[in-house]
């Protein structure tokens, strides 16, 4: 992604930065042909100017936690959204919660130690929970993209080494038999 309004240099220096914030000045001076204390007010501008707004780990918590991780879609009455949102945080399983338009009000994300655990705590939360008209869940199998886990679908899943065989665009049409 290049700026409007920046420089070349200033843009390879963020495009540097996104991919690895831990670069110290000298290294990235070495790749963009600065020295070090240009380098450095060149990004301490960056930062005032308020572009670069912080430095952040990429975590993966399922990483450290072994388990498995899921989604849960749930239909909700709307008077007791709250009080479901509230059970649904108060459990640490449960790490990501978003209220959504459309038939499931509500969609969370977390994880479990192991399948049998999810099914126990769905069918729990169902049958436990007032308001919930309907509970669907999922086993997240594959992660495709995920530019906050640092799983990029580009570099992933596009270049020719990660390509299954005889995948490759070769201009023909590919059909599945």
């Amino acid at each position: 992604m290049e700026i409007t309004g920046l420089d070349q240099i200033d843009n390879r220096i963020i495009e540097l930065l996104r991919d690895n914030a831990r670069l110290s000045y000298s290294e990235i001076g070495k790749i963009v042909g600065l020295s070090r204390v240009t380098v450095k007010r060149r990004i301490e501008q960056i930062e005032k100017s308020g572009i670069i707004k912080g430095y952040h780990a990429v975590i993966d918590p399922q990483a450290a936690v072994k388990g498995i991780r899921f989604t849960l879609d749930l239909d909700v009455v709307l008077i007791h959204y709250e009080e479901i949102v509230g059970k649904l945080a108060a459990n640490p399983m449960i790490h990501q919660i978003y209220g959504t338009s459309g038939k499931s009000h509500i969609h969370a994300i977390g994880i479990v130690p192991n399948s049998e655990t999810l099914g126990s705590y769905a069918n729990y939360l169902f049958r436990s929970t007032r308001g919930v008209r309907e509970l669907n869940w999922q086993i997240l199998v594959t992660t495709y993209k995920d530019t906050e886990r640092g799983v990029d679908y580009e570099i992933r899943y596009q270049k020719h080494e990660h390509m299954e065989a005889g995948s490759e665009s070769s201009g023909q049409e590919q059909t599945r038999k």
